[in-house]
């Protein structure tokens, strides 16, 4: 069984070390990352379950450093705890504080019902742009009417995209979509990365999908959306 490995990102040394104590006794294991650009550097390298995020590192990043951040919230299950160094004990933030004050319960929940039902992954290779295109989706590439399911984007990249869903579509599966304002109409073929079940966390529900085959006119439409210059093929 695959060991459930959790992203912690903290900048003082102190609080990181009480972290990482926390999780090694429920059995978890973790990195370190001191700032969010380094964390974004390691989720791109490795594959995680979830994120643990200090509150004050989050509170006193830069600007830039947010936007990674909070662009990272949207993609592992997270919990924001703060560590006081005068009573040595980790604290909670009052979102989490609402469902129990217990830290210690509070975070094997976070690990047991979040980060292990959650298959671990890495940041994706394109950046991707929260933007909300209509599209078909479906699990065979006929479109027929009975078949096809409507639905939309919540961000968008040349690699891929996160499609809104209650459907529960398995990490591997494949299936096909097809953009109405397109004006290529042939179906694009997409495989599901990771999905996030309606009810488990408090994100969107839906699946990331990453693309596996389009056509130029395609390609070039969507770099166009995204404002970015179209790069043809090399053989």
């Amino acid at each position: 069984m695959t060991q459930t490995k959790i992203l912690v990102v903290v900048k003082d040394t102190e609080a990181g070390n009480a972290y990482v104590s926390a999780l090694s006794e429920i059995g978890v294991i973790c990195d370190v990352a001191h700032s969010f650009e380094q964390m974004s550097a390691m989720a791109g390298e490795n594959a995680y379950n979830g994120l643990l995020l200090d509150i004050l590192t989050l509170v006193r990043c830069s600007k830039e450093e947010k936007a990674i951040a909070y662009e990272c919230i949207n993609l592992f299950p997270v919990l924001r705890v703060k560590w006081e160094a005068r009573h040595r004990k980790i604290k909670l933030s009052p979102l989490e504080q609402s469902f129990s004050p217990d830290s210690d319960s509070v975070l094997r929940f976070f690990i047991e019902t979040r980060c292990k039902s959650f298959p671990a992954r890495s940041l994706r290779k394109h950046n991707r742009k929260p933007i909300n295109l209509h599209l078909l989706y479906c699990v065979g590439d006929t479109f027929s009417e009975t078949e096809s399911e409507r639905s939309f984007t919540i961000n968008l990249s040349v690699g891929g995209l996160f499609l809104h869903t209650m459907k529960s579509l398995q990490r591997g599966e494949r299936i096909w979509l097809r953009f109405p304002e397109f004006a290529d109409q042939a179906p694009i073929v997409a495989t599901v990365c990771w999905s996030q079940q309606w009810g488990v966390t408090r994100c969107i529900p839906g699946v990331g999908l990453q693309f596996e085959a389009m056509t130029e006119k395609q390609e070039e439409e969507i770099r166009r959306i995204l404002n970015l210059s179209y790069i043809p093929p090399t053989f």
